[in-house]
């Protein structure tokens, strides 16, 4: 089979002397001959072309490509699809606070702030301090501490990543304000991909081409990254029910342990309501409640459907099915989701009758928070005899079908930002296939979740070389083992043989015992291993 072998050019001049004497007889080529020194010439120039055609083919090569090369090597795979992830700004919260109590101080938006060390942040919303403003630093008291101040890195990049109650000085300090913090951590941020992370990533995908399969759903999710919040995936792990087949649970983390968003889809109302067991409930204020809205007294399970409001008097509820109308003053609620909006009933906002299926406003709901369902005649819907839903997709199925003028209500708590984000992808749109054609195979439930986050202490003592600064030392080892345990997957277990080769191979180490971990600890599918400065001791 044909091979590209470059030439040096002390081979192809060696050649080109032996051609010479053969073929035209003439045997002057020693070093100081004017033959020689014209082929010397003629074969740097081939030489040359020979180093170049060399690394034209290393910039070909997914193995060997570097930097932008290796970006137009990834477009040759599959264009648009698989992309380099780019550095990403951290995010956080600041509170701003003052001395005194007296009047209000406005922080306007793009204030900069940093740590002791010059990282700065800019501020992305208007802070405000006010005479009532509530107490967020400890000792404060009212009137000296504003809101909550988001804030983003100036620069991209992990560097932005910053422990809490580090953001505390200013670039330029606002009138009126003294002091700034960080109450927590800032995240989020992120180093542009390295080479050898993407090119591994590429060969992935490649491998991962029949989609549906274990591998390619794991690799298409790594790197994704939620337009609104801004998180991406930086890990994924996907574990098949061995018990019920067609199940699975798709577990991310974005680098921070803390992935998981959600939001309550229920409304708490802003005053109590006095419940006597008649279709009349009064209030001082109906500002919060209109017809067609769904309220229940929070001590029982029924909601009931408004009929009518008498404003900051009373509202008068609807009981079709004759269910017994609680009695009690208290803090009602009102249904986050009123399933059969829309339908045509009669009467509007029901069901027409037949119905087996109905959608939930949201899917990707989170399983392990309650999940309440309604119904107008029927009360509180039992699961699965008299309702089943699917928490991927916020789909609703009913073993029996409904009535006409059934009206469905329900209460849930969904998750948001990147764990929504990724459920759409592994799901699909339908209203959107081009951009979202989903990933899951038809008939497969597949529920995206956060790993348990687990933390791990690491014991060692050190025997250092002679000329290296110990502290130095230290620090490096700190490093090198947070290198290792913060980069393993969703169920990647720590090995102390690899710890181990990760701290002898910082400079200065001459020796090492590990006391902690003693053995090999296995983490389990659903759970993700992490370390931090405060876990580690090195002596």
């Amino acid at each position: 089979m044909p091979r590209f072998t470059p030439l040096t050019q002390p081979q192809i001049q060696q050649r080109m002397v032996a051609k010479l004497i053969t073929r035209a007889g003439i045997s002057d080529v020693g070093d100081s001959s004017v033959a020689k020194h014209i082929l010397a010439a003629a074969a740097r120039s081939d030489a040359e072309q020979y180093y170049q055609m060399v690394r034209l083919l290393k910039l070909f090569s997914i193995d060997t490509a570097t930097g932008e090369d290796l970006d137009e090597r990834a477009k040759d795979v599959q264009p648009s699809t698989i992309n380099r992830i780019q550095s990403a700004k951290a995010s956080g919260f600041v509170v701003f606070s003052r001395s005194g109590t007296t009047g209000t101080v406005t922080i306007p938006a793009g204030t900069r702030v940093k740590t002791s060390a010059g990282v700065e942040f800019s501020t992305t919303a208007v802070g405000t301090i006010t005479p009532t403003s509530a107490e967020r630093i400890g000792g404060h008291g009212v009137g000296r501490d504003s809101n909550l101040v988001s804030c983003l890195a100036v620069l991209p990049g992990a560097d932005g990543n910053v422990a809490a109650d580090t953001v505390i000085r200013f670039s330029a300090k606002p009138a009126g304000v003294d002091e700034v913090t960080n109450l927590t951590a800032f995240s989020n941020g992120l180093d542009t991909e390295t080479d050898d992370s993407f090119r591994n990533r590429i060969k992935n995908f490649i491998a991962s081409l029949a989609r549906c399969t274990v591998g390619s759903i794991e690799s298409n999710l790594i790197g994704q990254q939620d337009p609104d919040s801004g998180a991406s995936v930086l890990f994924a792990k996907v574990v098949e029910d061995s018990i019920n087949p067609g199940i699975i649970t798709i577990y991310i983390d974005d680098g921070t342990g803390t992935a998981e968003t959600t939001e309550e889809i229920a409304i708490a109302l802003a005053v109590n309501y006095t419940w006597n067991g008649t279709t009349t409930v009064t209030m001082s204020d109906t500002s919060d409640v209109a017809a067609g809205d769904w309220i229940r007294l929070d001590s029982d399970g029924q909601f009931f459907e408004v009929q009518s409001v008498v404003p900051n008097t009373s509202v008068a509820i609807a009981n079709p099915g004759a269910l017994t109308i609680p009695t009690g003053t208290g803090p009602s609620s009102k249904s986050g989701d009123l399933v059969t909006l829309g339908l045509a009933g009669p009467p509007p906002n029901t069901a027409v009758g037949g119905e087996t299926t109905l959608n939930l406003n949201y899917g990707a709901i989170k399983d392990t928070l309650p999940l309440t369902i309604w119904s107008s005649t029927r009360g509180p819907l039992s699961s699965p005899t008299e309702f089943y839903v699917n928490y991927a997709t916020g789909q609703i199925d009913f073993p029996v079908a409904l009535s006409t003028g059934e009206a469905i209500a329900a209460n849930y708590t969904r998750f948001t930002g990147l764990l929504a984000y990724v459920q759409k992808i592994v799901d699909g749109d339908p209203n959107d296939r081009i951009n979202f054609p989903g990933l899951r195979a038809a008939g497969i439930l597949a529920s995206v979740a956060v790993p348990q986050v687990l933390l791990q202490n690491v014991v060692a003592v050190l025997t250092i070389e002679e000329g290296y600064e110990p502290d130095d030392v230290r620090l490096g080892v700190t490093r090198a083992v947070k290198e290792y345990i913060n980069s393993l997957n969703i169920s990647g277990d720590v090995i102390v043989a690899e710890l181990i080769a990760r701290i002898m191979g910082v400079a200065g180490v001459y020796n090492v015992t590990v006391t902690e971990p003693a053995a090999d600890r296995v983490i389990l599918d659903d759970q993700l291993i992490r370390t931090q400065d405060s876990n580690i001791t090195i002596t």
